[in-house]
């Protein structure tokens, strides 16, 4: 693209020069070093005469009375050296309509856009240059239709192809073509296609997934893609009217070779750049602005209709700049008619591959590859045939532990990966004089190792802003940790960092820990691949690692998130590498207490008040909860659960107790009054039933897919009711107890003078409960929901 107002001849009269010198050094060989010297020369003078010419205009500038126009012709001569800047900071507060004319092509050329947009808005289009920058500008910012019209307005000789030019790419139209004139194998696939009525399940049909990669002997990457997918309704609009391609701007670079929807008739719309965008994903936090996302809008999306697109996504660097990882799940959440995957890699590198959930696998489906060598490469080939899609199940497994997926490595040993992440990181784990004075300030009254590691992970924990960039979304390099203290925010491998760095300033032995989380692959000893997504840290406390995940600001040290626990980790330390495994805490460590106390009324209204115990993961949920809900919502949601409790109730009050100390229990406290609470059969006073089990647990007749509940817990509720002298208890339930493999379950009734005291206590004891024993499962659960489903009855006395 053109600077500024360099004319058409200027440019011309240019190519001449250079042309004339180009043949002239062809055909003197022996003057070349003569004449490359006086070039050379002359460039040297040029950049002098135009830094003096600087200093000449800055001079007379000072001494004009009135210097706008001096500015102008400085500004200009900014602008024609390529120095954007200093022509913006010459024009910024002229006046003049040439000025601001410069100056917003200046912001624009720079790269700011929204400045450009706000200089061009001020005033009317001076000339057709003006026109076209202005639209440019105008598209930056997605403003395609405001761009349209400028372009239409552009008719000179210089400036109309180009903004022709950019209308086609705005408006890509096909002119009415039929799938068949631009592809005729498209066209038959979509001519084949069955009908819909076969897939009541699915949203959308992906009749055809063809992915490649290819790794070259200088280590760098090409990952194409080629999908077409015909959209059957709603779930499918929904799903794939827009593709999102996540890619890192630092290493990769993302090229559209086209997309289009073809329509139920067969003619297609061409996506045009006005359906592009290519924005940030963490647009607040400029440390990760290397995130981005690639975004396409499909238009004319409608139930028959097709999109078809193919996408190159190129990266200049491996992951240690000659290694990577590829996983491919095989299903989706639609049906897939026709998959093909091929890696192509130098035959020097030795690759590494592995299966995951092959017992999920009940169609066919060979998911080792087909091996040849051409070109100096060894190409690996998968090709897949009618992959049914994933029908989900309540409370199943993740994805990642049940969709049958390969995964292939170059990563030679988990010692390759250490070296190459440690490099990284260990040179962030760095004081400087900021961070010395904090961890002083923390652990001045610190009484034992436990209470310093204490102090300096509530702090990070709560006073660093987490950004949930995913690891390796916006590299794999932390930042310093002087730099995350200073920004107070960070990712989770700079959290990460940053506590290691301050646990070490205190005198303790600590580690960053990378770590897949329970949504992700977890490490397989035998399969050294970088494939993690989390980063946290670890501390030796007492003989004994300790893991720390600061980015779970409400979880106190010595617990973890339900998604850290029960993973395999790689733990980095000065002289090696560890892989250790993470916690699964009991149903000790995680549970719920509900204690009512109750007071009936002679006239059957109440008084009530309820304590919340919570701790392990439902201590982290509720004090999330309590942190970041505005109070009006917090006393709406409880007045919710007292109207549950008798119809009509009114919440009085509530109060929390140590909701900033994440190194004391929470508690929550609320009392109501409420007009009713029996249901009335004569004298008969029935209450509600006060034994709970989910039902909806079991209420498929079979599974495919366990039930997974990811966490052991507890749960106890506890009343006490005080009843009024003009009740008798009527009928009064039996107490149950009954144990399983997988959970136990007691509940007790207990009467004494005018108190009746009911507890619950609900024990899970294992995690998951297999596809094959979910049949066991089911029995003894609805036996038990049905042994517990009784009331208590009162009866009012005469009288």
């Amino acid at each position: 693209m053109r600077k500024g107002t360099v004319s058409h001849k200027k440019t011309v009269f240019i190519q001449k020069i250079l042309y004339a010198l180009f043949w002239s050094f062809a055909l003197s060989g022996c003057a070349l070093h003569s004449e490359l010297s006086r070039a050379r020369m002359h460039g040297k003078n040029a950049e002098v005469s135009y830094r003096r010419a600087v200093v000449y205009y800055q001079k007379a500038i000072a001494q004009a009375k009135v210097p706008e126009a001096l500015r102008l012709e400085l500004g200009r001569l900014y602008y024609d050296h390529g120095d954007f800047r200093g022509a913006i900071a010459e024009l910024r507060n002229a006046e003049a309509a040439a000025a601001k004319k410069l100056l917003a092509i200046a912001y624009y050329r720079t790269g700011d856009f929204a400045d450009a947009l706000e200089v061009f808005g001020k005033q009317e289009p001076v000339d057709d240059e003006y026109r076209y920058y202005y639209g440019l500008a105008s598209e930056k910012l997605n403003l395609f239709d405001q761009a349209i019209k400028l372009y239409n307005k552009v008719s000179s000789a210089e400036f109309s192809p180009l903004a022709t030019q950019r209308l086609r790419l705005i408006e890509k139209e096909a002119k009415g073509l039929h799938i068949r004139d631009r592809d005729r194998t498209i066209a038959q696939l979509l001519q084949e296609t069955p009908p819909a009525e076969k897939f009541p399940q699915a949203g959308a049909l992906i009749l055809l997934s063809d992915e490649r990669i290819e790794v070259t002997e200088d280590n760098t990457q090409t990952f194409a893609l080629h999908y077409l997918i015909k959209i059957l309704n709603e779930r499918g609009k929904e799903s794939y009217s827009e593709v999102h391609v996540g890619y890192d701007s630092t290493y990769e670079k993302v090229e559209l070779e086209y997309a289009r929807t073809i329509k139920p008739d067969g003619t297609f719309v061409e996506v045009g750049s006005r359906h592009l965008r290519d924005v940030s994903k963490y647009l607040n936090f400029p440390l990760y602005s290397n995130a981005r996302i690639f975004i396409i809008s499909f238009p004319e999306i409608c139930d028959g209709a097709a999109i078809e697109y193919t996408i190159k996504v190129r990266r200049n660097r491996l992951i240690n700049d000659k290694d990577f990882v590829v996983r491919y799940p095989l299903q989706t959440q639609d049906p897939i008619l026709s998959a093909r995957f091929e890696l192509a890699v130098p035959k020097t590198k030795t690759l590494h591959l592995k299966t995951l959930n092959e017992a999920y696998k009940d169609f066919e489906a060979e998911l080792k590859p087909d091996l040849r060598e051409a070109n100096g490469q060894t190409v690996y080939r998968w090709q897949f045939k009618d992959i049914p899609q994933i029908i989900p199940e309540a409370n199943m497994p993740p994805e990642v532990e049940i969709n049958p997926t390969f995964l292939v490595s170059s990563f030679s040993d988990w010692s390759q990966i250490y070296h190459w992440w440690w490099k990284l990181a260990k040179d962030k784990i760095v004081s400087d004089d900021a961070i010395r004075k904090k961890v002083k300030e923390l652990i001045a009254k610190a009484g034992s190792d436990e209470a310093k590691a204490r102090s300096i992970y509530n702090f990070c924990a709560k006073e660093i802003r987490y950004v949930a960039v995913e690891y390796g979304q916006a590299g794999y390099e932390p930042h310093l940790a002087s730099d995350i203290f200073k920004n107070k925010y960070g990712d989770c491998k700079d959290q990460a960092i940053l506590l290691v760095t301050m646990l070490k300033e205190a005198g303790l032995e600590s580690f960053p820990v990378l770590i897949s989380t329970k949504d992700y692959y977890n490490l397989n000893e035998d399969f050294p691949a970088p494939l993690f997504n989390h980063c946290i840290a670890a501390v030796a406390l007492g003989g004994q690692v300790v893991f720390l995940d600061p980015t779970a600001e409400t979880c106190p040290l010595g617990d973890l998130a339900a998604a850290d626990q029960k993973r395999r980790v790689l733990v980095f330390k000065e002289d090696g590498y560890a892989i250790m495994e993470t916690p699964l805490f009991g149903h000790g460590h995680n549970w719920v207490k509900h204690d009512f106390m109750v007071r009936l009324r002679p006239d059957e209204t109440l008084t009530a008040e309820k304590k919340v115990l919570t701790s392990g993961v439902y201590q982290q949920a509720q004090r999330h909860w309590l942190l970041y809900t505005p109070p009006i919502l917090i006393r709406e949601q409880l007045q919710e659960k007292v109207q549950g409790f008798s119809i009509g109730a009114k919440l009085k009050k509530y109060d929390i107790k140590n909701l900033n100390d994440l190194d004391r229990m929470l508690e929550l406290a609320y009392w109501f009054e409420g007009p009713e609470y029996f249901t009335t059969a004569g004298d008969l006073r029935i209450m509600p039933q006060l034994t709970s089990l989910d039902n909806a647990l079991v209420s498929k007749e079979e599974r495919r897919y366990p039930i997974d509940f990811r966490i052991l817990d507890s749960i106890e509720t506890k009343f006490v009711f005080n009843i009024p002298g003009t009740f008798t208890v009527h009928y009064m339930p039996g107490n149950v107890s009954e144990d399983s493999q997988w959970l136990g379950y007691s509940c007790e009734y207990v009467k004494e003078g005018d108190s009746l005291t009911f507890t619950q206590r609900l024990t899970l004891k294992k995690e998951t409960v297999s596809a094959q024993e979910y049949p066991q499962f089911k029995q003894f659960f609805e036996k038990l929901a049905k042994q517990i489903k009784q009331r208590i009855v009162l009866e009012r006395t005469k009288e």
